[in-house]
Protein backbone atom coordinates (compact mmCIF):
# COMPACT_ATOMS: atom_id res chain seq x y z
CA UNK A 1 0.00 0.00 0.00
CA UNK A 2 1.47 3.31 -0.85
CA UNK A 3 2.19 6.20 1.57
CA UNK A 4 -0.51 8.52 -0.07
CA UNK A 5 -3.44 5.68 -0.03
CA UNK A 6 -2.45 4.61 3.58
CA UNK A 7 -2.62 9.26 4.47
CA UNK A 8 -5.96 8.72 2.86
CA UNK A 9 -7.11 5.87 4.88
CA UNK A 10 -6.01 7.59 8.00
CA UNK A 11 -7.53 10.77 6.91
CA UNK A 12 -11.47 9.14 6.26
CA UNK A 13 -10.69 7.42 9.67
CA UNK A 14 -9.72 10.88 11.68
CA UNK A 15 -12.42 12.60 10.03
CA UNK A 16 -14.95 10.11 10.70
CA UNK A 17 -14.09 10.09 14.63
CA UNK A 18 -14.40 14.11 14.76
CA UNK A 19 -17.52 14.59 12.81
CA UNK A 20 -19.27 11.87 15.08
CA UNK A 21 -18.29 13.88 18.33
CA UNK A 22 -18.86 17.48 16.50
CA UNK A 23 -22.57 15.77 15.27
CA UNK A 24 -22.68 14.19 18.78
CA UNK A 25 -21.64 17.85 20.15
CA UNK A 26 -24.01 20.06 18.25
CA UNK A 27 -27.38 17.28 18.68
CA UNK A 28 -26.75 17.38 22.75
CA UNK A 29 -26.31 21.23 22.80
CA UNK A 30 -29.01 21.84 20.53
CA UNK A 31 -31.64 19.57 22.42
CA UNK A 32 -30.35 21.06 25.73
CA UNK A 33 -31.23 24.63 24.36
CA UNK A 34 -34.49 23.75 23.22
CA UNK A 35 -35.65 22.08 26.29
CA UNK A 36 -34.35 25.28 28.44
CA UNK A 37 -36.29 27.71 26.45
CA UNK A 38 -38.56 25.94 23.94
CA UNK A 39 -37.78 29.03 21.39
CA UNK A 40 -37.43 28.63 18.10
CA UNK A 41 -36.33 32.55 17.95
CA UNK A 42 -33.84 31.91 21.02
CA UNK A 43 -32.65 28.75 19.34
CA UNK A 44 -32.27 30.12 15.75
CA UNK A 45 -30.63 33.35 16.75
CA UNK A 46 -27.93 30.78 18.75
CA UNK A 47 -27.22 29.41 15.55
CA UNK A 48 -27.03 32.08 13.28
CA UNK A 49 -24.34 33.72 15.70
CA UNK A 50 -22.43 30.68 16.01
CA UNK A 51 -22.18 30.25 12.17
CA UNK A 52 -20.50 33.82 11.62
CA UNK A 53 -16.95 32.43 12.08
CA UNK A 54 -17.78 29.79 9.40
CA UNK A 55 -18.49 33.09 6.97
CA UNK A 56 -15.50 35.39 8.11
CA UNK A 57 -12.78 33.17 8.90
CA UNK A 58 -13.20 30.18 6.07
CA UNK A 59 -11.06 32.47 3.85
CA UNK A 60 -8.07 33.04 6.13
CA UNK A 61 -8.48 29.31 7.33
CA UNK A 62 -8.09 28.24 3.41
CA UNK A 63 -5.27 30.29 3.00
CA UNK A 64 -3.59 28.63 6.18
CA UNK A 65 -3.95 25.45 4.84
CA UNK A 66 -2.39 26.59 1.26
CA UNK A 67 0.32 28.24 3.34
CA UNK A 68 1.72 25.70 6.36
CA UNK A 69 1.64 22.08 6.87
CA UNK A 70 -1.74 20.14 6.39
CA UNK A 71 -1.25 17.40 9.32
CA UNK A 72 -0.25 19.74 11.46
CA UNK A 73 -3.37 22.11 11.47
CA UNK A 74 -5.71 18.82 11.19
CA UNK A 75 -3.40 18.14 15.01
CA UNK A 76 -4.23 21.09 15.90
CA UNK A 77 -7.45 21.65 15.00
CA UNK A 78 -8.85 18.61 16.70
CA UNK A 79 -6.76 19.18 19.89
CA UNK A 80 -8.12 22.75 20.00
CA UNK A 81 -11.75 21.07 19.73
CA UNK A 82 -10.80 18.94 22.92
CA UNK A 83 -9.53 21.76 25.01
CA UNK A 84 -12.82 23.82 23.98
CA UNK A 85 -15.60 20.87 24.44
CA UNK A 86 -13.29 20.18 27.69
CA UNK A 87 -13.73 23.22 29.28
CA UNK A 88 -17.68 23.42 28.47
CA UNK A 89 -17.41 19.62 30.27
CA UNK A 90 -15.86 21.36 33.16
CA UNK A 91 -18.64 24.19 33.51
CA UNK A 92 -21.75 21.72 32.86
CA UNK A 93 -20.43 19.50 35.82
CA UNK A 94 -20.24 22.71 37.71
CA UNK A 95 -23.78 23.48 37.20
CA UNK A 96 -23.70 26.00 34.53
CA UNK A 97 -27.22 26.10 32.04
CA UNK A 98 -25.96 29.52 30.80
CA UNK A 99 -26.90 29.80 26.82
CA UNK A 100 -24.82 31.93 26.05
CA UNK A 101 -21.79 29.35 27.42
CA UNK A 102 -23.63 26.88 25.40
CA UNK A 103 -23.52 29.04 21.74
CA UNK A 104 -20.02 30.19 22.75
CA UNK A 105 -18.65 26.72 22.50
CA UNK A 106 -20.42 25.75 19.11
CA UNK A 107 -19.19 29.60 17.78
CA UNK A 108 -15.66 28.36 18.85
CA UNK A 109 -15.86 24.89 17.14
CA UNK A 110 -17.33 26.68 14.13
CA UNK A 111 -14.04 28.82 14.49
CA UNK A 112 -11.86 26.28 14.35
CA UNK A 113 -14.09 24.19 11.45
CA UNK A 114 -13.29 27.11 9.71
CA UNK A 115 -9.27 26.12 8.92
CA UNK A 116 -10.23 22.30 9.55
CA UNK A 117 -12.33 21.80 6.49
CA UNK A 118 -10.43 23.61 3.70
CA UNK A 119 -7.45 22.04 4.93
CA UNK A 120 -9.28 18.42 4.19
CA UNK A 121 -10.26 19.59 0.84
CA UNK A 122 -6.90 20.64 0.44
CA UNK A 123 -5.42 17.30 1.11
CA UNK A 124 -6.89 15.41 -1.76
CA UNK A 125 -5.37 16.95 -4.74
CA UNK A 126 -2.12 15.62 -3.13
CA UNK A 127 -2.88 12.39 -1.72
CA UNK A 128 -5.67 11.74 -4.32
CA UNK A 129 -4.90 11.45 -8.60
CA UNK A 130 -7.02 14.07 -10.58
CA UNK A 131 -9.05 11.45 -12.33
CA UNK A 132 -10.25 9.61 -8.45
CA UNK A 133 -11.20 13.14 -7.03
CA UNK A 134 -14.79 12.87 -7.73
CA UNK A 135 -14.68 9.02 -6.22
CA UNK A 136 -12.56 10.46 -2.99
CA UNK A 137 -14.96 13.52 -2.77
CA UNK A 138 -17.90 10.98 -2.60
CA UNK A 139 -16.39 8.87 0.42
CA UNK A 140 -15.58 12.35 2.16
CA UNK A 141 -19.05 13.03 1.75
CA UNK A 142 -19.99 9.47 2.47
CA UNK A 143 -18.25 9.64 5.84
CA UNK A 144 -19.27 12.54 6.94
CA UNK A 145 -23.35 11.05 6.54
CA UNK A 146 -22.42 7.99 8.35
CA UNK A 147 -21.93 10.45 11.01
CA UNK A 148 -24.60 12.37 10.49
CA UNK A 149 -26.55 8.73 10.99
CA UNK A 150 -24.80 6.96 13.75
CA UNK A 151 -24.30 9.91 16.10
CA UNK A 152 -27.97 11.75 16.00
CA UNK A 153 -29.16 7.84 17.40
CA UNK A 154 -26.57 7.46 19.44
CA UNK A 155 -26.86 10.85 21.03
CA UNK A 156 -30.36 10.55 21.16
CA UNK A 157 -29.96 7.48 23.31
CA UNK A 158 -27.17 8.49 25.76
CA UNK A 159 -29.27 11.85 26.00
CA UNK A 160 -32.25 10.35 27.91
CA UNK A 161 -29.80 8.06 29.65
CA UNK A 162 -26.65 9.61 30.50
CA UNK A 163 -27.70 13.29 30.45
CA UNK A 164 -25.73 16.25 28.47
CA UNK A 165 -23.54 16.88 31.23
CA UNK A 166 -21.75 13.08 30.33
CA UNK A 167 -22.66 13.12 26.48
CA UNK A 168 -20.51 16.63 26.34
CA UNK A 169 -17.62 14.65 28.97
CA UNK A 170 -17.78 11.93 25.95
CA UNK A 171 -17.23 14.10 23.08
CA UNK A 172 -13.86 15.01 24.73
CA UNK A 173 -12.73 11.56 24.31
CA UNK A 174 -13.74 11.80 20.71
CA UNK A 175 -11.85 14.20 20.12
CA UNK A 176 -8.58 13.67 21.37
CA UNK A 177 -8.64 10.18 19.71
CA UNK A 178 -9.04 11.79 16.60
CA UNK A 179 -5.90 14.24 17.24
CA UNK A 180 -3.89 10.94 17.86
CA UNK A 181 -4.88 9.70 14.33
CA UNK A 182 -3.88 13.16 12.45
CA UNK A 183 -0.73 12.47 14.13
CA UNK A 184 0.30 9.45 12.03
CA UNK A 185 -0.90 11.15 8.60
CA UNK A 186 1.73 11.70 6.53
CA UNK A 187 0.92 14.79 3.54
CA UNK A 188 4.13 15.83 1.57
CA UNK A 189 4.75 19.88 2.37
CA UNK A 190 7.43 21.78 1.40
CA UNK A 191 7.82 25.18 3.33
CA UNK A 192 6.76 28.82 1.73
CA UNK A 193 8.56 31.62 2.25
CA UNK A 194 6.84 34.29 3.93
CA UNK A 195 7.56 38.09 2.31
CA UNK A 196 7.12 40.50 4.68
CA UNK A 197 5.56 38.46 7.96
CA UNK A 198 2.85 36.37 8.26
CA UNK A 199 0.14 39.11 8.43
CA UNK A 200 1.30 40.46 5.30
CA UNK A 201 2.04 37.04 3.42
CA UNK A 202 -2.03 35.52 4.05
CA UNK A 203 -3.49 39.12 3.10
CA UNK A 204 -1.21 38.28 -0.20
CA UNK A 205 -1.89 34.51 -0.29
CA UNK A 206 -5.90 35.77 0.00
CA UNK A 207 -5.54 38.35 -2.71
CA UNK A 208 -4.33 35.79 -5.02
CA UNK A 209 -7.26 33.48 -3.74
CA UNK A 210 -9.99 36.38 -4.56
CA UNK A 211 -8.59 37.26 -7.90
CA UNK A 212 -8.47 33.48 -9.00
CA UNK A 213 -12.31 33.17 -8.44
CA UNK A 214 -13.45 36.61 -9.41
CA UNK A 215 -11.05 36.81 -12.83
CA UNK A 216 -9.17 33.88 -13.86
CA UNK A 217 -12.24 31.81 -12.84
CA UNK A 218 -15.31 33.42 -12.74
CA UNK A 219 -17.62 30.11 -13.13
CA UNK A 220 -16.52 29.75 -9.39
CA UNK A 221 -17.70 33.13 -8.75
CA UNK A 222 -20.84 32.26 -10.04
CA UNK A 223 -21.24 28.98 -8.49
CA UNK A 224 -20.82 30.22 -5.25
CA UNK A 225 -23.62 33.64 -5.66
CA UNK A 226 -25.89 30.42 -6.55
CA UNK A 227 -24.75 28.89 -3.66
CA UNK A 228 -25.61 31.94 -1.26
CA UNK A 229 -29.05 31.56 -2.32
CA UNK A 230 -29.00 27.55 -1.82
CA UNK A 231 -28.11 27.99 1.66
CA UNK A 232 -29.53 30.87 2.50
CA UNK A 233 -33.13 28.50 2.25
CA UNK A 234 -31.71 24.87 3.30
CA UNK A 235 -29.01 25.66 5.61
CA UNK A 236 -31.56 27.25 7.98
CA UNK A 237 -34.11 24.75 7.13
CA UNK A 238 -32.16 22.00 8.36
CA UNK A 239 -30.33 23.67 11.37
CA UNK A 240 -33.40 25.19 12.20
CA UNK A 241 -36.52 24.19 10.88
CA UNK A 242 -36.10 19.78 11.48
CA UNK A 243 -34.82 20.42 15.24
CA UNK A 244 -37.61 22.39 16.43
CA UNK A 245 -40.36 21.27 14.11
CA UNK A 246 -39.67 17.45 14.92
CA UNK A 247 -39.05 17.96 18.85
CA UNK A 248 -41.41 21.21 19.22
CA UNK A 249 -44.14 21.17 16.81
CA UNK A 250 -44.75 17.17 16.78
CA UNK A 251 -43.88 16.41 20.48
CA UNK A 252 -41.37 14.05 19.80
CA UNK A 253 -38.87 12.34 22.14
CA UNK A 254 -34.93 12.39 21.88
CA UNK A 255 -34.87 9.03 20.36
CA UNK A 256 -37.18 10.37 17.78
CA UNK A 257 -35.14 13.61 16.71
CA UNK A 258 -32.23 11.44 16.44
CA UNK A 259 -33.43 9.09 14.34
CA UNK A 260 -34.66 11.81 12.22
CA UNK A 261 -31.47 13.22 12.20
CA UNK A 262 -30.05 9.53 11.28
CA UNK A 263 -32.47 9.24 8.15
CA UNK A 264 -31.21 12.57 6.55
CA UNK A 265 -27.71 10.92 7.55
CA UNK A 266 -28.67 8.07 5.55
CA UNK A 267 -29.96 10.17 2.72
CA UNK A 268 -26.27 11.84 2.41
CA UNK A 269 -24.81 8.47 2.28
CA UNK A 270 -26.56 7.46 -0.32
CA UNK A 271 -25.97 10.11 -2.45
CA UNK A 272 -22.21 9.87 -1.51
CA UNK A 273 -22.60 6.24 -2.68
CA UNK A 274 -24.33 7.43 -5.66
CA UNK A 275 -22.17 9.95 -7.19
CA UNK A 276 -19.28 7.82 -7.70
CA UNK A 277 -21.21 6.16 -10.63
CA UNK A 278 -22.74 9.28 -11.89
CA UNK A 279 -19.77 11.09 -12.44
CA UNK A 280 -19.83 11.69 -15.75
CA UNK A 281 -23.40 13.51 -14.94
CA UNK A 282 -22.20 15.65 -12.01
CA UNK A 283 -21.24 18.65 -14.54
CA UNK A 284 -21.86 21.91 -13.65
CA UNK A 285 -23.60 22.04 -17.00
CA UNK A 286 -26.29 20.04 -15.35
CA UNK A 287 -26.35 21.87 -12.34
CA UNK A 288 -29.52 23.72 -12.61
CA UNK A 289 -31.18 20.50 -13.26
CA UNK A 290 -30.41 19.53 -9.60
CA UNK A 291 -31.24 22.90 -8.32
CA UNK A 292 -34.83 22.08 -10.15
CA UNK A 293 -34.96 18.86 -8.58
CA UNK A 294 -34.22 20.43 -5.33
CA UNK A 295 -37.46 22.99 -5.10
CA UNK A 296 -39.32 19.79 -6.61
CA UNK A 297 -38.02 17.97 -3.03
CA UNK A 298 -39.52 20.51 -0.40
CA UNK A 299 -43.18 19.24 -1.73
CA UNK A 300 -43.34 16.37 1.34
CA UNK A 301 -42.43 18.95 4.00
CA UNK A 302 -45.81 21.36 2.20
CA UNK A 303 -47.46 18.57 2.71
CA UNK A 304 -47.02 17.92 6.11
CA UNK A 305 -47.54 21.27 7.22
CA UNK A 306 -50.99 21.07 6.12
CA UNK A 307 -52.15 18.04 8.04
CA UNK A 308 -54.07 17.54 10.83
CA UNK A 309 -51.53 18.21 14.15
CA UNK A 310 -53.28 15.23 16.02
CA UNK A 311 -51.75 12.99 13.17
CA UNK A 312 -48.29 13.04 14.45
CA UNK A 313 -47.28 9.97 12.56
CA UNK A 314 -48.04 11.35 9.14
CA UNK A 315 -47.12 14.43 8.85
CA UNK A 316 -43.11 13.49 10.48
CA UNK A 317 -42.95 10.76 8.15
CA UNK A 318 -43.71 13.36 5.83
CA UNK A 319 -41.56 15.68 6.93
CA UNK A 320 -38.25 13.94 7.32
CA UNK A 321 -38.95 12.33 4.28
CA UNK A 322 -39.15 15.89 2.21
CA UNK A 323 -35.39 16.24 4.14
CA UNK A 324 -34.15 13.42 2.78
CA UNK A 325 -34.85 14.29 -1.05
CA UNK A 326 -33.28 18.01 -0.20
CA UNK A 327 -29.95 16.03 1.15
CA UNK A 328 -29.68 13.68 -1.44
CA UNK A 329 -29.96 16.25 -4.38
CA UNK A 330 -28.06 19.03 -2.31
CA UNK A 331 -25.04 15.89 -1.74
CA UNK A 332 -24.31 15.60 -5.52
CA UNK A 333 -24.50 18.93 -6.17
CA UNK A 334 -22.18 19.54 -3.39
CA UNK A 335 -19.86 16.73 -4.98
CA UNK A 336 -20.49 18.14 -8.57
CA UNK A 337 -19.11 21.68 -7.29
CA UNK A 338 -16.29 20.55 -5.02
CA UNK A 339 -14.83 18.20 -7.64
CA UNK A 340 -15.07 21.55 -10.69
CA UNK A 341 -13.06 23.21 -7.73
CA UNK A 342 -10.34 20.87 -7.40
CA UNK A 343 -9.83 19.87 -11.13
CA UNK A 344 -10.10 23.57 -12.42
CA UNK A 345 -7.71 25.18 -9.93
CA UNK A 346 -4.35 25.07 -9.38
CA UNK A 347 -3.25 23.06 -6.02
CA UNK A 348 -1.27 26.01 -4.38
CA UNK A 349 -4.98 27.83 -4.69
CA UNK A 350 -7.56 24.80 -4.12
CA UNK A 351 -7.53 25.69 -0.29
CA UNK A 352 -8.11 29.18 -0.45
CA UNK A 353 -10.58 29.10 -3.61
CA UNK A 354 -12.55 26.37 -1.72
CA UNK A 355 -12.57 28.72 1.13
CA UNK A 356 -13.72 31.50 -0.59
CA UNK A 357 -16.05 29.19 -2.20
CA UNK A 358 -17.71 28.28 0.73
CA UNK A 359 -17.61 31.98 2.70
CA UNK A 360 -19.01 33.88 0.19
CA UNK A 361 -21.84 31.02 0.22
CA UNK A 362 -22.28 30.98 3.27
CA UNK A 363 -23.13 34.75 4.01
CA UNK A 364 -26.72 34.47 3.95
CA UNK A 365 -26.81 31.45 6.55
CA UNK A 366 -26.84 33.50 9.64
CA UNK A 367 -29.46 35.78 7.87
CA UNK A 368 -31.44 32.51 6.48
CA UNK A 369 -31.06 30.96 10.08
CA UNK A 370 -32.62 34.01 12.08
CA UNK A 371 -34.83 34.72 9.47
CA UNK A 372 -36.56 31.16 9.06
CA UNK A 373 -36.78 30.58 13.46
CA UNK A 374 -38.75 33.82 13.62
CA UNK A 375 -40.99 32.85 11.00
CA UNK A 376 -41.44 29.71 12.41
CA UNK A 377 -42.13 31.34 15.69
CA UNK A 378 -44.50 33.50 14.05
CA UNK A 379 -46.62 31.87 11.38
CA UNK A 380 -47.84 29.14 13.52
CA UNK A 381 -50.86 27.11 11.18
CA UNK A 382 -49.41 29.26 8.12
CA UNK A 383 -46.05 27.14 7.96
CA UNK A 384 -46.92 25.55 4.74
CA UNK A 385 -46.61 28.97 2.65
CA UNK A 386 -43.12 29.78 4.09
CA UNK A 387 -42.32 26.30 2.70
CA UNK A 388 -43.97 26.56 -0.62
CA UNK A 389 -42.83 29.85 -1.22
CA UNK A 390 -38.70 28.17 -0.56
CA UNK A 391 -40.02 25.05 -3.13
CA UNK A 392 -40.74 27.56 -5.98
CA UNK A 393 -37.95 30.54 -5.71
CA UNK A 394 -35.22 27.18 -6.10
CA UNK A 395 -37.46 26.17 -8.92
CA UNK A 396 -36.50 29.83 -10.57
CA UNK A 397 -33.04 29.69 -9.23
CA UNK A 398 -32.61 26.59 -11.18
CA UNK A 399 -34.09 27.72 -14.28
CA UNK A 400 -32.29 31.26 -14.16
CA UNK A 401 -29.13 29.13 -13.31
CA UNK A 402 -29.09 27.80 -16.68
CA UNK A 403 -28.49 31.12 -18.57
CA UNK A 404 -26.19 32.24 -15.42
CA UNK A 405 -23.90 29.38 -16.04
CA UNK A 406 -21.18 28.61 -18.24
CA UNK A 407 -21.08 25.17 -19.69
CA UNK A 408 -18.36 23.62 -17.88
Amino acid sequence: MSQNKLSFILLIISQGISLIGAALLRFAISLHVLDLTGSAEIFATMVAISFLPMVFFMPIGGAIADRFSKKMLLVVSDSLNTLFVAALAVMLFGGSQSIILLGATITLLTLVSAAYHPTVSACLPVLVPKSDLAKANGIIKGIRSISMLAAPMLAGLLYGTIGVVNLVALCVIIYLFSAIINIFIKIPYTPKEMVGGFVRTLAGDLHEGFVHITKENPTMLRLSLIFTVLVFFFQAMFSVALPYMVRINFGMSEQIVGASNAAIGAAILIGSLVAGHLRKYLTIGRLPQFVTILGLAVSPIIVSTLLPTHHHLLPLLLFVAGFMLIMFTFTLIDISVLTYAQSNVPEHLVGKAVAIFISIANLSAPIGQFTLGLLIENLGGGQSLLYLGIALLTILLGFAAKKYLAPA
